[in-house]
């Protein structure tokens, strides 16, 4: 290898090295961002409409940004539940309802109106189990909800009432303004106490649950 190849070579991997930098550092101050605003606007995450699974006692709070369509949002579900139950009345999920996908809305509103019922999570598991059936990306049909919820406790005639009433849109577009304001984009979004997840994934989730249960609960 002559020098004028070494040069070509090493220029491209200072390139390379300066466009990883630059994309690190981007989603760095992108996070530092998020962490500032949730900060700023602390109110977002303390509404009393929001269902919530496990104790109300708890010190450390998961609030996730759902979306009933979304994929991601379905194979989290349990995994969030079982950090819940893990910790024993030390960790709390606060569910915020953000229908990005396409027929979303519709399923959204029927959980707000099985939270009137206080049926929220086990109609919720009913939404995602049969999430192939209705949210089909290219023709979602989010009224056949409406036939898997008939082997639930769910009263359906109060149900299909509270989904359609200006009461239900109103609670969903302040669950989606205050998506707007912490810049949340997509779903699944995790803040514990207020923190945002930098780094997606479950395990990162756990790590970040384990820190504010550390600091909430010292030994």
């Amino acid at each position: 290898m002559n020098n004028k190849q070494l040069t070509i070579i090493l220029c491209g991997v200072a390139v390379l090295l300066g466009f990883s930098f630059g994309i690190y550092g981007h989603l760095n101050k992108k996070s530092e961002a998020v962490a500032r605003l949730a900060q700023e606007n602390s109110s977002v995450f303390n509404r009393a409409h929001a269902p919530t699974y496990g104790s109300p006692e708890a010190k450390v709070r998961i609030v996730e940004f759902f979306d009933p369509a979304c994929e991601t949002c379905r194979a989290f579900y349990p995994l969030v539940k079982r950090i819940v139950d893990g910790h024993q009345g030390e960790v709390q999920l606060v569910v915020r309802l953000v229908p990005f996908h396409k027929g979303s809305d519709v399923a959204a509103r029927i959980l707000i109106a099985a939270h009137q019922q206080q049926l929220f999570f086990p109609v919720a598991e009913v939404v995602l189990n049969s999430q192939d059936a209705w949210a089909a990306h290219d023709s979602p049909n989010p009224e056949r909800i409406w036939t898997f919820l008939k082997g639930t406790s769910l009263d359906a005639a109060k149900a299909r009432q509270d989904a359609a009433s200006p009461q239900a849109q109103a609670l969903l577009e302040q669950d989606l303004a205050d998506a707007n304001t912490l810049q949340v984009t997509k779903t699944p979004g995790f803040f514990v106490n207020g923190r945002p997840l930098k780094d997606f994934g479950h395990e990162q989730l756990k790590a970040l649950v384990e820190e504010e249960v550390k600091r909430a609960y010292p030994q």
